[in-house]
Order: structure tokens, then C-alpha cells, then sequence
């Protein structure tokens, strides 16, 4: 009937986020208006209305006001929101490390795609996931929340236990200086062999070295990389005493893995008789990434938990 007042209510209702009584609603609204006009210029005209309106309130203003007491998630759920995404996304990482380490695909329709990636894409794919996953723990809670505010989600008795994460040990200062040491040591003999890896040390003048020149060059750098991150991640303790520094530190070592097993050099093993070094190598190489994924999934749960869970 009077069209100004038909397009102020349809701005409206596209911010009544309800699924019952947004027409009940508008029809109070709208009978607000149309009485308030009467009442103030005797007739109800568009120019009346138009006045009225003005002095009204916006659209979205004038929804929220009604949205009070309904909730998109219920505020219970604030804190399995970001928890039920830390361990969605702690199983995620884990499924989109193994589908790049030994390259292959997975899917889990209509849920999950993990493509076959390289470490760029991978590094890409990371925070990806994280929105994804934030967004179809939210969607789960939604409809929790509209079926039943009152519902009862699980919360895991091990984060009951670890309290909201507590902080971590203080740094030992020896410990520290052990760590540079042994990345001193490790750098020295970078420098002056060329490698940090032999497979003979016999002749300590002239050891042999495991790989060949390129590939002894290759893995030495990044495991002086990895050396380097623990000395940073550790020294990082000393002034930020959380999970936070042992959450960054092992996912740049992991990061680190992903050259080591997707190496451009061929590794080419000295030969000892007797020795399997190629086996030997690869079984220590898959043990250390598995406990660095699982140094990650654990870092990650603990702050998760410490930034959004308070105290039970």
C-alpha cells in the first residue's frame, strides 16, 4: 500500500536473522508506524510516513533491538566453538601432512578435499583450513543452538585436566647455552667438511660423509635450520612463558620437513657392507616428523585452550 513503508520493512526483515516470528514482527512494526503517523499528522500519507521513518531508526538498528534474547550461537558455545576447532583442525593438518609427505589424495564428500600439494601450496592450504574448519564447527553450533539452547556438547575430561594450559616451565639458562653450543658445533662442521652427516668417522682428518657433495650441502642446511629454530623457539621462553613459542618453532620445523621429503637432490648413500643406511635414514626421518605433528597437535590444543576456554 505505501511502498516507502513496504521497502523499510523489507530492509528489516534481511537482518531478522529468526526463524520464527519475523512476520509477527514487521506487522508490529509496521502497525507502530502507520498509528504514530495518524496520531501525529491525522492522515496517513507516504510524506507522513517517510517523517515517521526518518525519526524511526535504521533498518538494522531497529532489527537488533527485536533480536535480543535470540542468538545465532547460543553464548554456552563460545567455548566449544573454538575448542571443537582446535581438534578439528589438529586432525586436518595432520591428514593434509601425510597426503603431502607421501602424495596422494583424499576425499571425504562433501566435508573434505585434501589435494595432493606442493610445500607452497601446502603453506597456502594451512590457513585455508583453519577458516573452513572455523566455519563448519560455527555451522554445527548454529544448528545446535536452534534445536536446543539447552543441549549438552562433550567436553573432553583431558582439557578438564590441563586447566585452561597452564604456562610452561621456566627456561634453564643451561640448557640454552647447550643449544647454542651444539648449533656452534654443527655449523663448524658445515663450514669445514661441508656436511653434518658421515657415515665414518675413523679418520676424524677425513670423515666420509653419508650423502654425496650436493646432497650432504642440501640436508645439512635445513637440519641447521631445524637446530636453529629449536635455539630461537627456546630462547623465546625467556620472555613469552606460553605455548606460543613451541607452537611456532615446531610448525617451521615441519615446514623444514616437507624439503626433506620432497628433496630436489638425490640422496646417494655411502656404502657400508652390511648397512642399510637409505633405510636407516628414512625410518629416523619419519620418527622425528610424526613426533614434531604430534608436538604441533599438542601446542596447538594448549593454546587454543589457554586463548579461549578460561577456567572451567
Amino acid at each position: 500500500m505505501y511502498q516507502n513503508l513496504e521497502n523499510y520493512l523489507q530492509e528489516i526483515n534481511h537482518y531478522l536473522a529468526v526463524k520464527d516470528g519475523a512476520e509477527e514482527i514487521l506487522a508490529e512494526i509496521k502497525s507502530h508506524i502507520l498509528e504514530k503517523t495518524e496520531a501525529e499528522f491525522e492522515t496517513i500519507t507516504e510524506g507522513g510516513i517517510s517523517k515517521i521513518i526518518s525519526g524511526y531508526g535504521k533498518p538494522q538498528q531497529v532489527a537488533a533491538k527485536y533480536l535480543e534474547g535470540y542468538e545465532i550461537i547460543s553464548p554456552t558455545f563460545k567455548r566449544h566453538l573454538f575448542l571443537y576447532t582446535g581438534i578439528l583442525f589438529a586432525c586436518h593438518l595432520t591428514l593434509a601432512l601425510a597426503a603431502f609427505l607421501f602424495h596422494f589424495n583424499m576425499i571425504v564428500f562433501p566435508f573434505l578435499f585434501i589435494p595432493d600439494m606442493d610445500v607452497w601450496q601446502f603453506m597456502f592450504y594451512i590457513p585455508m583450513t583453519i577458516i573452513y574448519d572455523l566455519g563448519l564447527v560455527a555451522l554445527f553450533l548454529y544448528i545446535v543452538t536452534q534445536k536446543s539452547k539447552d543441549a549438552r556438547l562433550p567436553w573432553p575430561n583431558l582439557f578438564s585436566k590441563i586447566d585452561a594450559a597452564k604456562e610452561m616451565r621456566k627456561p634453564n639458562i643451561l640448557f640454552m647455552v647447550f643449544l647454542i653450543f651444539m648449533f656452534s658445533l654443527f655449523l663448524y662442521s658445515l663450514m669445514r667438511f661441508g656436511t653434518m652427516f658421515f657415515a665414518s668417522m675413523n679418520d676424524p682428518a677425513h670423515p666420509v660423509p653419508m650423502f654425496g657433495r650436493a646432497a650432504s650441502l642440501y640436508y645439512s642446511i635445513l637440519f641447521l635450520a631445524m637446530i636453529g629454530c629449536e635455539v630461537i623457539g627456546y630462547a623465546a621462553r625467556f620472555i613469552n612463558r606460553t605455548h606460543w613459542p613451541d607452537l611456532m618453532k615446531n610448525f617451521a620445523i615441519m615446514i623444514l620437513l616437507q624439503f626433506v621429503w620432497n628433496s630436489p637432490v638425490k640422496a646417494d648413500f655411502a656404502k657400508i657392507p652390511g648397512v642399510d643406511l637409505n633405510t636407516i635414514t628414512m625410518t629416523c626421518v619419519l620418527i622425528f616428523t610424526l613426533v614434531i605433528v604430534l608436538k604441533v597437535m599438542k601446542s596447538l590444543v594448549f593454546v587454543i585452550t589457554k586463548q579461549f576456554s578460561g577456567k572451567r
